[in-house]
């Protein structure tokens, strides 16, 4: 038994290579054409249904836009008529006078003009208001004023005039000797002089004629075009019998809930195409319905002229393309992911090295390059970590000694001349002022709190400085967005130092908070402004360009607040300073609206 086995397999040992690869190729094909042969089946299947989905689109989108075009023309037809001197003439006389006989001819020969304008026009009835006297083209007959109760007058009263489009519906008199499909359009006619109703007019439009505009079809297809109402009931297609029906509940749920739109409707006998669209016309719909087996019948020859012709190429191509591919590109594969790996952040991650091909040699460098990367980052990001902590604290210390003597000063000077009130206040509002200076050393503070911060510290300032008066105006929508420590009280500080201590009068400096949309997203706002003298352009631009040891102690607060905020929160937000001699200086200071009490992320340099 065991030697029986053994000879087939020594036998293909011995084999040449190519009848070798021919068995395999054989091996492999037979299984692989036949699941070939379904998934090309399946990809051209939904290939020509995507084909014929959107066809259907097109051929809806153009009949949509005749059939708009032709209802407009017929309301733009009544719209003309209804202001028709001759109409409006014989409407609103009895009858007997010459003129009156003259307008009556008058108004036949408009509504025979009115019937040969259009093709789809197929008779015109003009009745008065009182229903006593009716007015027709000469190719209706036995036309009554019961006959004409067909047509909904009190639409029409309600429409004040406007169009009002009758569905299709069998006419009582006969046209053209017989009864026929109308649909019809009516207006209620009004004395242009006075605005008194004269009477209605009625375009009617024959239905096989309107159906004839969008019937024509591909020659096999059994498509179905209609026209529906709001309700599903026919109310005109390519197919006579089904005028007056009702399409089925299921149709009518998938035509309203997907509006203009194809869809592939299944109902376990036969799978369709239905497109439908809306017109511009009360609620009315155009549908177009046409079997997938039509659009099919020749979808398996397709098929099988590709197998024929491409299948043994095709499976040549896949089984060296999985063995040689894979064989080539797992190592770039793996080098890729941990390129990936390391685009998103992860610095610990290394390529294996399998060879010493172009390939390994590549992975070589780039751990090598990696690594050089993790340690210069760690290096920066300490050096970041250490320059935010040197600036917070060279932040506070910018609460400068003279401000204290200055106070104490005052203090005294209030001891000898007043009772203890209102050193007590002073007293308080220092001790608060520097309460809320250190804080603790947190870096992010709620609005209020800089609020109570900048309240303390423009009270002192208003006992030393009398002449000095300020206003604070928050959005109580700020109050609790957390901002970083210090951001406001050196720009106060550099309002009143340089632009309103030196007034005599009237000194006031405004600070206001408010919500704003800067490029679709919310930002906090805050604005710093004095009547003090003011800054030239010179000054201003001094204040951003100046040489580090040329700064001022104003010029380096104010660049040490933009550096603070621009750090933390990128170069999108920060300071902008504006100034007119004589009138004072404008600071705005904008930051992204954040409540969470670690605020926005802060920037790195791994993700910037």
């Amino acid at each position: 038994m065991g030697g029986d086995v053994i000879k087939p397999i020594t036998y293909f040992q011995d084999m040449p290579i190519r009848k070798k690869i021919q068995i395999i190729n054989i091996l492999i094909i037979l299984p692989s054409i036949l699941f070939l042969t379904i998934t090309l089946y399946n990809m051209t299947l939904n290939q020509v249904m995507e084909r014929a989905l959107r066809s259907s689109d097109h051929k809806l989108e153009l009949i949509t836009n005749t059939i708009n075009t032709l209802f407009n023309n017929i309301e733009n037809y009544s719209k003309l008529a209804i202001i028709n001197k001759p109409y409006q003439s014989v409407l609103n006389s009895d009858g007997t006078d010459p003129q009156s006989l003259e307008d009556i001819q008058l108004m036949y020969v408009g509504l025979t003009s009115l019937v040969e304008s259009s093709p789809y026009i197929d008779s015109v009835v003009i009745q008065s208001i009182q229903g006593n006297k009716t007015y027709y083209t000469n190719n209706l007959t036995n036309v009554t004023e019961n006959n004409l109760s067909i047509y909904p007058g009190d639409q029409l009263i309600t429409a004040k005039g406007s169009a009002v489009w009758i569905e299709t519906f069998q006419s009582p008199f006969l046209v053209n000797a017989q009864h026929i499909n109308l649909l019809a359009v009516g207006r209620r006619i009004i004395n242009i002089s006075n605005g008194i109703p004269l009477g209605y007019i009625y375009i009617n439009m024959d239905e096989s004629k309107l159906s004839k505009l969008y019937g024509n079809d591909e020659e096999g297809l059994q498509s179905k075009l209609m026209i529906i109402n709001a309700n599903g009931t026919i109310i005109s297609s390519n197919d006579p019998g089904l005028l007056q029906t009702t399409l089925d509940t299921e149709k009518l749920q998938m035509i309203f809930s997907n509006d203009n739109s194809s869809q592939i409707f299944d109902n376990g006998k036969e799978t369709t195409i239905i497109s439908s669209k809306a017109l511009s016309k009360k609620d009315w719909r155009i549908v177009y319905e046409v079997p997938s087996k039509a659009l099919m019948k020749d979808q398996w020859k397709i098929t099988l002229f590709i197998l024929g012709y491409g299948a043994l190429g095709l499976l040549f191509a896949l089984v060296l393309s999985i063995v040689f591919s894979n064989w080539i590109t797992k190592p770039i594969v793996r080098l890729s992911r941990a390129m990936m790996a390391v685009g998103n952040g992860k610095l610990d991650t290394r390529s294996p090295i399998t060879s010493k091909d172009e390939v390994g040699q590549l992975a070589y460098k780039f751990n090598d390059m990696v690594g050089e990367i993790q340690g210069l980052m760690d290096t920066v990001n300490q050096e970041e970590k250490q320059k935010r902590s040197l600036e917070l604290r060279l932040m506070y210390s910018q609460i400068k000694p003279h401000f204290l003597y200055n106070t104490l000063e005052t203090i005294r000077s209030m001891a000898l001349m007043t009772k203890a009130h209102d050193i007590s206040k002073v007293v308080k509002a220092l001790g608060d002022f520097y309460r809320m200076s250190l804080n603790k050393g947190q870096e992010l503070i709620p609005v209020i709190q800089e609020k109570k911060h900048l309240e303390s510290y423009l009270y002192i300032q208003t006992i030393r400085y009398s002449h000095i008066d300020y206003i604070i105006d928050f959005d109580s929508q700020i109050e609790n967005c957390r901002i970083p420590n210090m951001l406001l009280q050196p720009l106060v500080e550099n309002s009143i130092q340089h632009g309103l201590r030196e007034k005599q009068t009237g000194a006031l400096c405004e600070i206001s908070g408010f919500i704003e949309t800067k490029d679709g997203a919310d930002v906090v706002c805050f604005v710093i402004k004095d009547n003090g003298k003011g800054m030239n352009e010179e000054l201003l631009a001094n204040i951003w360009h100046r040489e580090q040891n040329q700064l001022d102690l104003s010029s380096f607060g104010i660049r040490n607040i933009q550096e603070r905020i621009q750090l933390r929160y990128g170069p999108g937000y920060g300071i902008s300073i504006s100034s007119v001699i004589g009138s004072g200086v404008e600071v705005q200071l904008r930051i992204p609206l954040a409540f969470d009490k670690k605020g926005l992320p802060e920037r790195s340099v791994k993700s910037s």
